[in-house]
């Protein structure tokens, strides 16, 4: 499914964006908690909540699912 338009792009909060970028960039939930000063179990929460907004499977589709959307960006190494 690709997003096609701007109006069914799912709308982030800042806190869901900052764990979507780190969930894309291979960390764990407990790396992620560790790198932003909060617990797992919220971390966890966060992306629970992002892949529900991006009507996603699991976290690698939640990844591909955004990239689609325009809500992450790649950039190259």
């Amino acid at each position: 499914m690709v997003w096609s338009s701007v109006e069914t792009r799912p709308d982030l909060t800042n806190r869901e964006q900052q764990v979507l970028e780190l969930v894309a960039g291979g960390f764990s939930a407990k790396q992620i908690a560790c790198q932003i000063g909060i617990a797992p179990r919220t971390v966890e929460g966060h992306i629970e909540t992002v892949r529900l907004k991006m009507r996603a499977r699991n976290k690698t589709h939640l990844v591909t699912q955004a990239v689609q959307a325009g809500v992450l960006k790649i950039q190259a190494s």
